[in-house]
């Protein structure tokens, strides 16, 4: 069975994953929630030396003083905040590596299988952060809106979303967008919908996938769907002819089936 590897869009080998910042560290309380801690609780350390008659340790080296910070909700909330979204996805892919789980953590990057092991708290979490701070624009439910709406077709969902770009060829072809440069780390008035965050696909979309189909967003595709049954049925009952006549009842139960 082959398995996907939390990467970028783009790039031919899997060895460019950037995982080389500490995993986070969290604390659970009472609650099912996880609190991520910003900084590692591990000071700077100085090594010294003592010189001969001397009680006083002469500094040599310092350790660790320039250490980044381990991946967090708080700093991601932060980059994107600040519109760092290039650091953001980088953060955002370490942090689902870290919540995958002990063996995603190990080899640096997350089987399809291992998406299961993350939280609905914690994927909703690093989802709101990508939609408050680009006005709805991004983010993984947006991601799942657009996949949905694209019949689940993964070649039109990367076109709809930027991850492909039109070739320059006799007849209509696209390929994979070149990462990092070719892809928008900027929010633009044509930076396509749910062009943010990245996840690898060029070696399968089963990772994609489950991240699209996880129970985190499947309340927020419900809801969706039954806002346009309503805003439909109030269209419907326009084009009748404002005749203040009810659609029939059946037809206002009625919930469209949108899981293609």
């Amino acid at each position: 069975m082959t398995h996907n590897r939390v990467a970028q869009p783009g790039q031919h080998t899997l060895s460019g994953l950037h995982t080389t910042a500490p995993p986070a560290r969290f604390t659970t309380n009472t609650s099912t929630s996880i609190s991520f801690r910003l900084f590692s609780n591990t000071s700077p350390s100085v090594t010294t030396t003592s010189t001969p008659n001397s009680s006083t340790p002469t500094p040599v080296t310092l350790a660790a003083a320039n250490t980044p910070p381990a991946p967090s909700l708080d700093l991601l909330g932060h980059q994107l905040a600040v519109g760092d979204y290039r650091q953001a996805d980088e953060t955002t892919r370490a942090l689902i590596i870290d919540l995958a789980g002990e063996s995603a953590r190990g080899r640096g990057y997350v089987f399809f299988s291992e998406v299961q092991f993350i939280s609905v708290e914690d994927l909703r979490a690093i989802d709101k952060l990508w939609r408050e701070h680009s006005n709805g624009k991004f983010g993984y439910s947006v991601q799942r809106r657009l996949w949905e709406k694209s019949r689940r077709d993964f070649t039109r969902f990367f076109i709809r979303i930027g991850w492909m770009k039109k070739l320059d060829t006799e007849i209509e072809q696209y390929n994979y967008r070149a990462f990092p440069d070719e892809f928008i780390w900027e929010m633009k008035d044509d930076t396509p919908e749910g062009h943010l965050p990245l996840t690898n696909a060029l070696r399968g979309t089963q990772l994609l996938g489950n991240i699209l189909t996880h129970p985190a967003f499947e309340e927020s595709q419900q809801e969706e769907a039954a806002e346009e049954s309503v805003t439909a049925t109030t269209t419907d009952q326009s084009k009748d002819g404002n005749k203040g006549k009810e659609r029939p009842k059946f037809m206002r139960d009625f919930e469209p089936d949108y899981s293609f």
